[in-house]
């Protein structure tokens, strides 16, 4: 069994002409496996890892490059329920980053 995860980016450039590209992506992945990643002014590193598959939710690592939308936990780990995204940011980069992650659930390897 994966877990399949869709991860929105969405990136703003910090001047004119102020434009946002936006991409969704998915991935299946196992257990400890990575996925996703953010490039860029020295940056090359993976965005999330999946700690544990737990039916309805799953347990992910997050870069400690990323600041959640709300309030931050300090292991850098996140819950993530079923069909409910999570919205991070990565203020670092040339362009400001937003990631939205959202756990779709399971499917067949």
């Amino acid at each position: 069994m994966k877990s399949r995860f869709e991860v929105r980016t969405i990136k703003s450039s910090w001047k004119p002409p102020f434009k946002k590209d936006i991409t969704d992506e998915i991935y299946d992945v196992e257990e400890g496996e990575e996925f996703d990643k953010v490039t860029g002014k020295g940056s090359d590193q993976t965005v999330y890892q999946l700690l544990r598959n737990a039916g309805d939710r799953a347990v992910v690592k997050y870069s400690k490059l990323f600041t959640l939308k709300t309030v931050n936990p300090g292991d850098n780990q996140i819950v993530l329920e079923k069909d409910k995204p999570v919205e991070m940011t990565y203020m670092w980069g040339e362009d400001g980053t937003t990631k939205k992650v959202t756990y779709k659930g399971t499917v067949e390897a």
